[in-house]
C-alpha cells in the first residue's frame, strides 16, 4: 500500500497537466468533471494512505513497547541473559553518569556488576512517548520512573528521567536495540 501511495503522489501532477489530452477536441465541461472526479478519487486514496501509515506507527509502537517491556522485566528479575536477547551484539549503551559501554559482552558484565552490588529496584516503569521508523531503524523516545533500593539506605531513591533507544530490524525481522541512552531528570 505504501508503494501505491507513493506512486499516486508521483503521478498526481501529471494527471492534471496531461489529463486534458483525454478530452482533446471535446468540450471543457467534460474535462472539468473528469478533473473533479480524479481529484476526489486521489483525495480518497491519500486519505487511505495516511490512515495506513498511522496504523503502521501504532503497530510499531506496540511492538517496541512489548519488546522493551520484556527486556525491562528480565532485568528486574535479574535474568541478564534474557534481557540481552533484545540487544544487538554491537550495542552502544550510554548510561547516565557513566562511561559508554560497547558490545553485548561488556553490557552483560556491567549489568551483572550492578545487580551483584546489592542494588535492587523497587520499581522501574518506562513510557514510550514517540516511536518512528526510517528504513531498518526505529527510534524510541520515552520517560522512566524508578525507585532504587541502595544497601544501607533507609528509603528507596526515587527518580524520573528520559531515554532514547535506537532499534534495528534484523535480517530475521526481529527488532534489537543498537543504541541506548538514558539520563535522570535530577543531577547527582
Amino acid at each position: 500500500m505504501e508503494s501505491f501511495c507513493e506512486d499516486v503522489l508521483f503521478f498526481w501532477p501529471r494527471i492534471f497537466t496531461d489529463g486534458h489530452m483525454l478530452f482533446k477536441g471535446r468540450n471543457r465541461i467534460k474535462r472539468k468533471w473528469m478533473n473533479i472526479f480524479v481529484s476526489v478519487f486521489i483525495c480518497t486514496l491519500l486519505s487511505a494512505c495516511v490512515h495506513t501509515e498511522k496504523q503502521a506507527n501504532r503497530d510499531l509502537k506496540a511492538e517496541v513497547e512489548l519488546l522493551g517491556g520484556l527486556a525491562e522485566k528480565a532485568f528486574l528479575s535479574g535474568d541478564v541473559d534474557a534481557m540481552l536477547q533484545y540487544y544487538s551484539d554491537d550495542i552502544i549503551s550510554m548510561p547516565d553518569g557513566n562511561p559508554m559501554v560497547t558490545g553485548k559482552a561488556e553490557l552483560k558484565r556491567k549489568t551483572e556488576a550492578i545487580l551483584s552490588s546489592g542494588l535492587k529496584f523497587e520499581y522501574l516503569e518506562s513510557t514510550s512517548i514517540d516511536v518512528q521508523s526510517s528504513g531498518e531503524y526505529v527510534y524510541e523516545v520515552g520517560t522512566f520512573n524508578q525507585a532504587v533500593i541502595i544497601p544501607g539506605a533507609s528509603e528507596p531513591m526515587k527518580s524520573t528521567g528520559k531515554y532514547v533507544n535506537i532499534w534495528k530490524r534484523q535480517p530475521d525481522g526481529e527488532l534489537k536495540i543498537v543504541v541506548e541512552i538514558y539520563n535522570s531528570d535530577t543531577s547527582s
